[in-house]
């Protein structure tokens, strides 16, 4: 055999282990994440001088445990199809034990329920660079004066 068709098999190898071995080692960041969810409206201890938001409790799995801060920055009456849903957009904090992540929430609410999917965006501590999704759904009790939600997803960090 000769010298560039050892080359190109050692290349063909390598390449092939690449492909092979590369999710393994991109997963071992990536955690799927499950926790329980309860907030309830607020008009103090806002974010940002917010005179309205969400404040909550989370705890759930890998590090997914703390206190939670959401304020809408838009919404509207959702289709006329769908008559009492509204959606809605802001930005979701996560203030956790060991760091913090802010997500971008796009979700529908009723007067009984309410789902959300959160774009992870950023995040500092443990959660420095992550990236990822969360699902939050559940249901508005009292009124709406609580909202009892899972969340699962993925948390990827570099």
């Amino acid at each position: 055999m000769s010298y560039a068709e050892v080359v190109k098999v050692v290349s063909s190898m390598v390449a092939v282990s690449v492909v092979a071995f590369a999710p393994a080692v991109w997963a071992e960041h990536c955690h799927k994440v499950h926790a329980d969810l309860i907030e309830h409206p607020a008009t103090e201890g806002c974010l940002n001088g917010a005179t309205r938001c969400f404040l909550g409790e989370v705890d759930g799995n890998h590090g997914l445990r703390g206190v939670t801060h959401f304020k809408a920055q838009e919404a509207r009456l959702a289709l006329t199809t769908a008559p009492g849903w509204l959606s809605y957009a802001g930005f979701f904090h996560y203030t956790l034990e060991k760091g913090t992540l802010v997500a971008r929430e796009t979700g529908v609410t009723n007067a009984g329920y309410v789902t959300a999917h959160h774009e992870i965006l950023e995040g500092t501590g443990k959660f420095a660079g992550a990236t990822g999704y969360l699902f939050v759904s559940g249901l508005l009790l009292d009124n709406g004066n609580r909202i009892v939600t899972r969340v699962t997803g993925e948390i990827c960090t570099p």
